[in-house]
């Protein structure tokens, strides 16, 4: 059953056309090219004012300032749209997120500040509230179980690898199941798309390190353009094999980037999800193009990071190229 179907595509005329005139603000390429060329750090920060990102000082803290600058934006979504849970597919990555940091509050000897995402579908203070008191009824339905698992996980065997993977598995799985309720093939290729790839970012990550079969097999979720059993089994034998099992599949230029270079691959991985909503830019009506308008908002925060990043280690134009994502204007 869709997550949608009590609304017609033409319900969201109104959403869509705030989202199209608010698509004119996006980074273009030649903004991208600007920011790469820009002689500074400074100057290129100046710049992103100059743009409308806000104001800036020499003492601007510039992923505060990004935080900042994507959170007004989930306020537009927000403010547009009559059920802000119709972006959960989008958004639970990062209520999981905050769900991660909740729990290892509990177990760590001071709090740690600045560690909550802004942009989340649920209740920050009182998801924070429920793991404090272990009142995991009230969280989520889905949040409770790996909830419980991870905290027993931390104050049992202090082990925040395995814990953080319990609950990655989880939100992995849970963008699977947003992505098929909601009716929409763009959006279930969307979160086809995130777990597939996120799948393989684990299987490299634990044949690196050398994690057990259990480990990776709670490290891993079910999706159907990836054989999980194969996977598993390709992370135990390392990160040469998992590339070999990658192109038999429809990733196979993944595993072309990341042996060329790491940063390749992790373009590729943003760059794919972008190839999904692009099609959104010629939708008329229905959800589809303000999940794009997220998508784009997205891309364009990574690519300011990275940018702004590289000018302060002093990297050179070409080196922050290779890195820069796809943008969809």
């Amino acid at each position: 059953m869709s997550l949608f179907n009590k609304k017609k595509d033409t319900d969201y005329a109104y959403a869509v056309a705030r989202v199209r005139s608010n698509e004119l603000s996006l980074l273009t390429e030649a903004d991208t090219e600007q920011l790469i060329e820009a002689e500074s750090y400074e100057a290129a920060m100046n710049k992103l004012a100059d743009l409308g990102w806000g104001e800036v000082s020499k003492d601007t803290d510039y992923a505060s300032y990004l935080e900042d600058y994507f959170a007004k934006h989930w306020a537009f979504l927000e403010e547009i749209l009559d059920d802000i849970h119709e972006l959960d597919l989008l958004l639970v990555q990062n209520d999981m997120q905050n769900l991660k940091a909740a729990l290892k509050s509990l177990v760590l000897p001071t709090p740690v500040d600045g560690i909550y995402s802004q942009s989340t579908v649920y209740d920050t203070e009182a998801l924070t509230e429920a793991v404090k008191t272990k009142e995991w009824n009230e969280l989520p339905d889905f949040m409770q179980e790996p909830a419980m698992e991870a905290y027993e996980v931390l104050t049992t065997t202090a082990n925040g690898h395995l814990a953080d993977a319990i609950i990655d598995k989880a939100t992995l799985e849970r963008i699977l199941y947003l992505g098929n309720a909601t009716g929409s093939s763009v959006l279930a290729n969307i979160a086809e798309r995130k777990v597939a790839t996120a799948n393989i970012k684990n299987a490299l990550r634990c044949a690196k390190t050398g994690k057990s079969k259990d480990f990776i097999e709670r490290s891993l979720a079910e999706c159907a353009t990836l054989d999980k059993g194969n996977l598993v089994e390709a992370a135990l034998s390392g990160q040469d094999a998992v590339l070999s099992y990658l192109e038999m599949t429809d990733y196979r230029e993944g595993a072309e980037q990341f042996r060329e270079s790491t940063s390749l691959f992790e373009k590729w991985c943003d760059d794919l999800l972008m190839e999904c909503v692009s099609e959104a830019r010629y939708t008329p009506f229905g959800v589809e193009p303000i999940v794009a308008y997220y998508v784009a908002r997205d891309a364009e925060v990574k690519t300011a990071r990275i940018i702004l990043s590289a000018k302060k280690n002093n990297l050179s134009a070409d080196m922050i190229r290779e890195r820069v994502r796809t943008l969809y204007v």
